[in-house]
């Protein structure tokens, strides 16, 4: 499996897209690509490799001008309207190319924020509607949350969406692509709940000892070696917490841990406001806070999961859909027992079951 530091992304891709940087100190930073136009390099220590997945094949995508790139995206749900051909049996999936990679610029950066921007085109394939619009995504360094004295990298992310159309029902949609050392070295996805959660299991069965249902967290495992997706529906949230979702690995080739947390305040509070629909057509009701575990045909290169937020509704504003979400994404890097520390404070888990 490759693998990629900081100076090792540039060197790939720097003659091919513009990159920024973006730095909480010298050895904490965030690489943003122009194409794709997200976070890519996620680096609480420049010495690990990044947190975020970056596809090993990325330079010919970039120049095919294909996905996945990896990192930090930006989609719009529900999926099977969207990413599905026939939405009606599932069938045909496909990540249509006017959501991503789209065409971003930069339209300005500093040492600590930048702003890109990107015209969309996709269809509805369930309507046969096309629509149109824009998108505009901030990214700025902050202060963690919560202050620990660990080596971190925390970025808050402002995406603000129009599409052209006064009637139509979608949900943003946070994707974050996460490195796994694979069945050797799984990863362990956490997602802090209220008492006795009743998890979804989107695509199929998770078996047992993929997926273990505490009494106030469900923790998943991500190894890239079986597709699965779970899926904590609105009512099993913990809102009394900003924090909705964390990943934790022991990074591969380090005697590191490496931690991500995702927070937002802008996740559906109900299932009306909730429009992805399961693919486990047993699944009658619908998850805002998902994780996603790959298995790709041409592993190792390619092995990952997802942390995933879905964004409270589109609203109408005049002639057009309107959306405005705001989440953080905080990575640190430090031994396990300073990761489940961290894990305490921001998801009030204690001793969770890790992979």
């Amino acid at each position: 499996m490759k693998y990629f530091k900081k100076e090792q992304l540039i060197e790939e891709i720097k003659s091919l897209t513009r990159l920024i940087e973006l730095k909480s100190n010298d050895d904490s930073t965030v690489i943003i690509s122009e194409h794709g136009g997200r976070p890519l390099g996620f680096f609480p220590s420049i010495k690990e490799y990044s947190l975020l997945w970056i596809n090993p094949n990325i330079r010919q995508l970039i120049e095919a001008g294909d996905i996945p790139l990896g990192g930090d995206r930006y989609w719009i749900s529900p999926e099977r309207s969207f990413f599905y051909e026939n939405p009606f049996n599932f069938e045909g999936w496909s990540c249509p190319k006017g959501i991503d990679p789209a065409n971003f610029k930069v339209l300005n950066s500093s040492n600590d924020s930048c702003i890109v921007e990107s015209d969309l085109s996709f269809i509805d394939n369930t309507s046969r509607k096309n629509y149109k619009g824009l998108l505009t995504r901030q990214f700025s360094i902050i202060q963690e949350p919560i202050q620990t004295g660990l080596q971190n990298i925390a970025i808050e992310i402002i995406d603000k969406c129009i599409i052209h159309a006064e009637l139509g029902k979608m949900n943003g949609w946070s994707l974050a692509q996460i490195i796994t050392g694979g069945p050797d070295n799984p990863g362990t996805v956490l997602i802090p709940t209220r008492k006795n959660p009743k998890p979804l299991a989107y695509f199929n069965e998770i078996p047992s000892d993929r997926l273990h249902v505490g009494e106030n967290y469900i923790s998943f495992k991500i190894d890239a070696s079986e597709v699965h997706k779970v899926a904590i529906k609105p009512e099993d949230i913990n809102f009394q917490r900003s924090a909705k979702i964390a990943y934790l690995l022991k990074i591969p080739d380090s005697e590191n841990y490496g931690l991500l947390i995702k927070l937002s305040e802008d996740v559906p509070q109900n299932q009306s406001q909730t429009l992805d629909e399961a693919k486990n057509q047993s699944i009658t009701q619908r998850g805002s806070i998902q994780s996603y575990n790959d298995k790709s045909p041409d592993e190792p290169p390619f092995s990952f999961g997802e942390i995933e937020l879905h964004f409270i509704p589109f609203s109408t504003d005049g002639k057009v859909l309107k959306s405005i979400a705001k989440h953080q994404l905080i990575g640190y890097i430090g031994t396990i027992d300073e990761m489940l520390q961290i894990i305490e404070k921001y998801l009030g888990i204690v001793n969770p079951i890790i992979f």
